[in-house]
Parts: structure tokens; sequence; C-alpha cells
């Protein structure tokens, strides 16, 4: 069995690594500088300065809290109305059952914090209880996604489920991160669908706000740059719980396993690394100006156009071939079965729905201007995951089409950025 992310010992840095960036970036990026002056004269001395022990980092009650949080919303996906689907064949031939309605547990939620913000004021209680527990919660999440890990993993020896193709070595470190189970379930509710979409996707955009409120209670105002932020992220999120189904197509349902890797990814690093420029313009405010807003309009509104357009036209393609709307499209037909497009956006780069992800990546990092490197670490850090993902798919495309494979590159050259990459 070929390991991925360096096998069991890339497995534990990326376990130990991505948690440290996650506190690192709270404590190099807070209201004493982003970075400090101190930090970056005396970094370990200012960190060591700033550790407030393990009381200050963690909290039973918000930990209980949080699980309050995860299983709340778990009730809320079975009491409210939803359309029931299908996904993929998997590869034993079977096809699991799915209850969508993501959207409507969103609007449940945020429909009732926004309320209460209209009811109470941006000085409502509950930002600011966000605001001060903000790290007490990024351990919460950490905590619960390390235990999701471990319960799916001791689950998967005596369930009888499907197993990923790459989480079942035999060593139990690696196979506990890059998850042993292909889609583990307590009943009706698939853990790995669930916590793609809900608990992580849902806290994004209220950090965000917090964020927003934070600003506000502290600065008497609003800027442009966090308006836009927030309105972005908050787009994003909306418009993949609009496209729930297509989720079910992604590798992430269809192939990986559910271990840490995508438990801390869903629950930890998507909702507290991805708000970072919202955090950053609530300490340190910036105004962009008409042509600023601009600017940064026309850069989301481009990558938008290709993330989603490309999305919406495999997610298509795959559901329904025979959709007039796909009539003028070319594809190549494998041993297998498979049909691959070598037209339309899929002709213009095999992963062309990662260029559009990634120049979004940009719009919102934008906003919080050019007063530190930091805020812009998502576009780095993004970049590098596009890439390692373009290869893992690669990898894995090779292996199932085969002389197709090669058939279909030589007709789609390009990877993710047309004639470069």
């Amino acid at each position: 069995m070929e390991y991925q992310f360096g096998g069991p010992l890339g497995a534990l840095g990326v376990t130990v690594g991505t948690p440290f960036i996650a506190y690192a970036l709270y404590f190099v990026c807070n209201e004493n500088g982003c970075p400090s002056q101190s930090f970056l004269s005396s970094p370990l001395q200012t960190l060591a300065e700033q550790w407030p022990g393990l009381g200050g980092i963690y909290s039973h009650q918000v930990f209980g809290y949080y699980c309050a949080w995860y299983f709340g919303l778990a009730a809320l996906q079975f009491v409210l109305p939803g359309k029931t689907q299908q996904g993929v064949v998997l590869k034993d031939k079977s096809r699991l059952l799915y209850k969508l309605n993501v959207l409507e547990t969103s609007l449940l939620v945020l429909s009732y914090l926004s309320f209460m913000t209209f009811k109470e004021g941006l000085t409502w209680s509950f930002w600011s209880w966000m605001w001060n527990n903000y790290i007490q919660l990024l351990t919460a999440t950490l905590v619960f996604a390390f235990l999701l890990a471990c319960y799916v993993y001791s689950a998967s020896f005596f369930t009888g489920e499907l197993l990923a193709d790459h989480g079942n070595t035999g060593n139990p470190l690696y196979d506990w991160f890059i998850g042993r189970p292909l889609n583990p379930r307590i009943g009706m509710l698939d853990l790995k669908e669930f916590s793609e979409l809900r608990p992580g996707m849902i806290l994004w955009p209220i950090l965000n706000f917090t964020f927003l409120a934070h600003q506000y209670s502290s600065s008497g105002r609003i800027t442009d740059s966090m308006i836009l932020v927030n309105v972005f992220q908050f787009w994003y999120v909306i418009d993949s719980f609009i496209n729930e189904p297509a989720v079910l197509t992604t590798m992430d349902i269809t192939t990986d396993g559910f271990g840490f890797m995508l438990s801390f990814g869903d629950l930890c690093w998507v909702p507290f690394v991805y708000s970072l420029q919202a955090r950053y313009l609530a300490m340190y405010p910036v105004d962009l100006g008409f042509l600023g807003i601009a600017g940064v309009l026309a850069v989301q509104g481009f990558g938008y156009w290709i993330f989603r357009g490309a999305n919406g036209q495999k997610n298509k393609f795959r559901t329904n071939p025979n959709d007039p709307s796909l009539r003028h499209l070319k594809y190549l037909e494998t041993k297998s079965g498979s049909k691959l497009l070598i037209t339309g956006w899929w002709g213009v780069a095999r992963h062309i729905n990662y260029l559009g992800d990634w120049i979004m990546a940009w719009a919102w990092c934008l906003p919080t201007g050019f007063g530190t490197p930091i805020t812009y670490f998502y576009v780095v850090y993004f970049a590098v995951l596009l890439i390692h993902r373009d290869r893992r798919d690669e990898a894995k495309c090779m292996a199932k089409y085969g002389a197709d494979w090669d058939r279909y590159t030589k007709a789609v050259p390009s990877r993710i950025l047309p004639w470069v990459y």
C-alpha cells in the first residue's frame, strides 16, 4: 500500500504542525501587534510571556458548549425537512443515502443570531463571549476532532463498514490520521459528510461576525474592508450549502477516509484559520475607499465565475450527462466506462476549479491591506493545498484509468493554471 503525506512521519508532522499553526496565528497576530515588535526581536520570550497556561486555553464549560453545538446540529439534520439523495456508486457497488438540509439548518441558526443581534444590538453579550473565549473554542474543536478521529478509527474494526483505499495500511498512526473508514456512520448520520459542511462551516461566518461586532464595540464603526470579508466568506459558505448535492461527488466524500486529517480540517482549521482576515480587521481597521472596493470586487467576481462555473458543470455532467446545456461539450470515454470532459471549463485545465478557488483567496486577503504578510497566510497555504490535492488526484486517476489518462492529459495538458501549470 502506497503512503500519502510522507507516510507515518508525515502524518505525525501534520498532526502536530497544523494545530501549532492555528495557535501560532493567534499568539503572533493579536492586540499586541501582527506581529508585535517584541515578537520580532525575541519570539520565544514573547510567546512564553503571552502563554496563558492550560487553564487559559482550555475550559470544560466551553468544550461542553461545543459538544452541544455539534450534536445539536446533528439533531437538526434529522428534525428539519430536507431531501434525500443517493451518493455516487462506491467501490463495493453500493450507494449511500444522504439527507440534505444544511441550508435549512444554517438559516435557522443564523436567523436566530440575527434576530437576537437586532434586538440586543452589536454589543449583545454573545458576541463579546465569543471574542473573549476564542482560544478556548479553538481548543475545544481540536479536542473534539481528536476524539472523533479516535472514535471512527476504533469503530471501523467492529462495524464492517467500507474502508478507504489508503487508510488500511496496518500502521495505527497513519490510518488514524488519513482515515481508515470511508463513510463512518451512526445510523443515518454520515459523520464525514456532516462534519464537512455543518459544524465548522456554519461556525466560520459566526466567528467573522464576532469580529465585526468587536470592531464596532472597540472603534465605534465598521469598515468597508470588514464588510467585504464578511460578505465574501458568507457567500462562499452559503453557496456551498445551496450546492450541497455537489459535495457528494467530491474526492473528500468518494475517496478519502475520515480520520484526524479531515476531522481537524473540518471542525477546527476551517473556521479558525479561514477567519484570520476578519480577526485582524477587528483589531486593525482598514479603509479601502471606492477604488479599493472595486478592485477587490473584481478579483472576487472573477474567481467565483471560474469556481462555480466549473463545479456546476462537473456536477451536472456527473449526475445528468444528457442535460441539454451539456450537448456542446466533448468528452473522452474510458475503458472503465467513465467519461472525462475535454471541452468547456474542464478543457481549459484538469482542475480549473482550483484556480477559481485560489483567486477568491486573494480577494479575501486583499481587504486587510499590506501592513502585514500574516493575513496572506491563507493564499500561500491554499496554493500548497491545491497543488498537493492535484498531485493526489492525478495519482488516483492514473491508477484508475491507465492509458486512458495519458490520452486525457494530452487532450487537456494544463493542471490548474492554463499554459503555466
